[in-house]
Formats: C-alpha cells, structure tokens, sequence
C-alpha cells in the first residue's frame, strides 16, 4: 500500500535532512506500509526503528519525525589574529554618524621585538548525510600562508610575525597569504619647501611645518600636516589631515586608484549602456525577423546610437578625453577599452558583428577597479580654497569651509561652514553648512542616488543633483534635505 491515499503520509524536508510521516487513519497503518512508504520514497539513513515499533504496537494518529539525516559541520577557514590595534573605524567606514574624524589619524605603532599577528590554521569539517543516502559535503576551508614583511621577522614554526624595528605596523593581503610588517614613522622637521626639497617617503609622515609652493609631498601611508598647504601636490596612500587652510593645492588620498575615480563613474556608466545598447540591438533583430526582414548588426546599432542612445557617443568621448588628460599613465586595461570603444562610434559601428568584443573590454577594466585596494583614505582639514581635493575614503572640512574648489570623495563630504563656488562630488551623503552664496555664484552639489544632501542654506542659484535627477534653486532655501522619493523625483525637505 502507497500513501497515494493520503491515509498515511511521508514527506522529505527540501533540505533532506527529515522525513515525517503522518497518520490520519490508524487502521491504515501496518508493517507493509510503512516499508513500502520508506523505499518509495527511497530512505535509507537514519531510520528511527524504535518509533516504527511504537507506532506498529500502538498506532496513533499524528505527524512524526521517522528519519533524520546528519548536517555536515562547518570546519573553519585559517584565520590571522592581529594582536595590535588601531582607533581608525576601519569596521564602520559606510556609516559616517559612527566616525569620528579626530581619531582616524591615530596611527597604531608598535616597539621592537612585539608580536604582531599570530596564525590560527584552518580546521576541517565533516561531511553529511540525507536520509536518501546522498552525501553532503561540507564546505571547502581555505590555509593561509602567513609572512613577515619589512621591519619583521617570522617565526620559525611559520606561526607568529613579530616587529623588528619601532613604527607602525601594517597588513597586506596577495592571495592565500598574509604579510604584516613595520614601517617607521617619519617627523619632518620644519616646512616642506625648497630648501628641503620634495618629500617622499615610504611609510607615514608629521610634518611640523607647511607645505609651501610648488612642493610636492608624496607618501605611501598616513599624511599630517601642523601648518597650512599652498600652491603644492600632495599625494597620500592613506589618510591626510592638515591643520590649517589648502590653497590652490592639488590633493590625492588614496593612491592612483584616486586619482581615476572620475574614469571609474564614466566607465560604470558607459558599460551600463552598452549593456541597454546590446539588449535592444537584439530586440530589434527579433523583431524584424519576424517581419521577414535582414538588416546588418551594424545598421541596427547606427540607428539606435541616432534615435535613442543619442548621448552615447559624448560619454565615450568625455572618457577618452579623461583617459589622456590623465598625468600619471593609465594602466592597460583603461587604454585597452578606449581603444576598443572608438569602435562603437562614428562609422566604425557599421562593420560591427555583436558587442561581445567591446562588453569583454569593459569588463576587465571595471575588474581593474572591483580588484583595487578599496581601502579608504580619509581627508581632514581646516578650509580649503581654490583647489581640488580627491580621496577614496571621506573628506571632513571643520572651519570656515570651501571656496571654489573641487571636491571629490569615494565616502561622504562634511563642511561645517559653506561650500561656494566650484564642485562637490560624493557616493555617500553630503553634509554643508551653506551651498552657494548671495551673489548667485555657480556651486554644484552631486551625490549617488540613495544618498541625500544636508544643507541649512542652499543659495538660488545653486545646483543639487542626486544620482540623474538634478534639482536648480530659484529661490533661496533653508534646513534643506534633499532627497529621492517614491516617484523618483528630488525633494528638499
């Protein structure tokens, strides 16, 4: 006898780790039944005979637990355990309200002959078992490789890294290993200028001084400035405080990957589009397909890049006019995919088979960005004036505020006085204490959308823009905060 009756059922979980059996009519229940229930439905592990035999001897409507499989138990990964510390909210970057700006700039350092990280190696884990006899296999654990880097040494049993020198500690991560090493911390004495000459420096830098004109600093890690910057290039790996004011400085927090943050944007932007060009180019063969009708790829793409990806082509052209304008040599994926986009426009798209060439293109130089240290590099500073400002991480300004200058942050943008003149560009939200001024002076405010902008005052005159939607003030406005709502539109309050 089958449950096909419904008199006495089995079911299997979907994880297939339990069968339940439910009896509604106990006269249905016997010996064959129940076998015949267990094989159809092919149960071969964890069979509870013991309740088989209550239930025979004592039958009993219900829904019972008649087998039960084994989960499989999770090993663990191998793991490094860093036993210094840092105040830097290196956990909580995304969420701004947590930050404190003063203590980002703590720099952890460390004495000779401390140790700094000690490896915990991974442990395996056990395979389960469904009750149809299928084997589960526990996941895969990953061993890492641990290794001493500049400034410390290794244990002998490969297990602890420990300083050699006194400076400040640091982790690097290729692969499956995992290098931890010491930089010194460097005290420049006095200003940057042309006495000193330019100052690089491996590792992370005091100057006690200024930064005077046409100077440039350039350093791999942590950057602070007692005095002000004038007229001069500074170039941080990691975090950048200066106490004073930056005057028509150029400033990059973050490294090279700071430096392309606007190629990046346009690049997103324009595979997003290639993608929307590729869809319909191929909703449109389709159709005339159906129609009996042949046109080349090529003609399809011509008449969808006139008709309906009208701004196409200048997105290209703006990103090939960045990839050049670019002091430092782009790297070969971002010269590939310019080269590879010329295809797409003009009349090079007629001779066009498919997109498959051009998307592969976009695909590797957005993965030259997806792979990046990501790690943020914050800026804090006084006020800043005529000048452009670029970081990975946030940028905090705690005086008078900014003045024709170009802001520019892969986090948020917090001015506690007024933002006038030039341009803010920020993923996360935007918080001033004024946008624009009295006179009407041309100031633009521009975040991601999911982002707002915070403002006591915006300006007539002044521009918000948040993802597409751009907002113009024709009027001056107060305790603004500015939005997307339902209906995809900006709203101020």
């Amino acid at each position: 006898m089958s449950d096909s009756d419904g008199s006495v059922t089995l079911v299997i979980t979907d994880d297939k780790l339990k069968a339940m059996i439910t009896i509604r009519e106990v006269e249905s229940l016997n010996e064959s039944v129940l076998h015949d229930l267990l094989r159809e439905k092919g149960i071969k592990y964890g069979v509870n005979q013991q309740l088989i035999n209550e239930l025979l001897s004592s039958p009993r409507r219900g829904t019972f637990l008649i087998a039960e499989g084994k989960p499989p138990r999770e090993g663990r990964d191998g793991y490094v355990e860093y036993l210094f510390t840092s105040r830097a909210p290196a956990a909580h970057l995304q969420d701004e309200k947590n930050i404190d700006f003063r203590e980002i700039f703590n720099v952890p350092s460390v004495s000779a002959n401390t140790v700094l990280a000690v490896y915990h190696p991974m442990v395996k884990g056990e395979d389960g078992i469904t009750v149809t006899g299928q084997v589960i296999p526990a996941r895969k654990v990953v061993e890492l490789s641990l290794r001493a880097g500049k400034g410390a040494s290794l244990a002998p049993d490969g297990k602890a890294v420990s300083s050699a020198v006194n400076g400040r500690p640091w982790v690097k991560k290729q692969g499956r290993s995992v290098i931890v090493g010491v930089d010194a911390v460097y005290q420049h004495e006095g200003d940057v200028d042309i006495k000193s000459g330019n100052l690089r420096f491996h590792g992370d830098v005091f100057v006690t001084g200024n930064v005077t004109e046409n100077m440039i600093v350039d350093v791999t890690g942590n950057l602070k400035v007692a005095g002000f910057v004038s007229r001069s290039t500074i170039n941080v790996g990691g975090n950048l405080e200066v106490m004073k004011v930056i005057t028509a400085g150029k400033i990059t927090a973050g490294g090279m990957i700071a430096s392309f943050s606007d190629i990046e944007n346009r690049l997103r932007e324009i595979d997003q589009a290639v993608r929307n060009l590729d869809v319909a180019a191929a909703q449109f063969l389709s159709k005339l397909k159906d129609n009996n009708r042949h046109v080349e790829y090529g003609q399809v793409i011509m008449a969808l890049l006139d008709k309906k990806f009208i701004h196409f082509n200048k997105q290209v052209q703006d990103f090939c006019d960045l990839v050049k304008k670019q002091s430092q040599n782009p790297p070969e994926e971002l010269q590939k995919v310019a080269w590879a986009l010329s295809d797409i426009t003009g009349i090079k798209a007629l001779s066009l088979k498919n997109l498959e060439g051009i998307k592969k293109s976009l695909e590797n130089a957005i993965n030259y960005f997806d792979l990046s240290d990501r790690k943020p590099s914050h800026v804090i500073v006084n006020s800043v004036w005529n000048s452009e400002v670029t970081a990975t991480g946030n940028i905090k300004i705690t005086g008078q505020g900014a003045f024709n200058s170009r802001l520019h942050a892969c986090g948020a943008v917090d001015i506690k006085g007024v933002f006038r003149g030039g341009e803010i560009y920020a993923r996360g939200n935007i918080t001033v204490g004024e946008i624009g001024g009295p006179m009407g002076v041309r100031t633009l405010a521009r975040t991601e959308e999911g982002s707002v902008i915070k403002a006591k005052i915006v300006y007539n005159g002044s521009v918000l823009q948040i993802g597409p939607r751009v907002f113009t003030a024709n009027e001056d406005y107060s305790m603004v905060r500015a939005r997307i709502n339902e209906d995809g539109d900006i709203v101020l309050f």
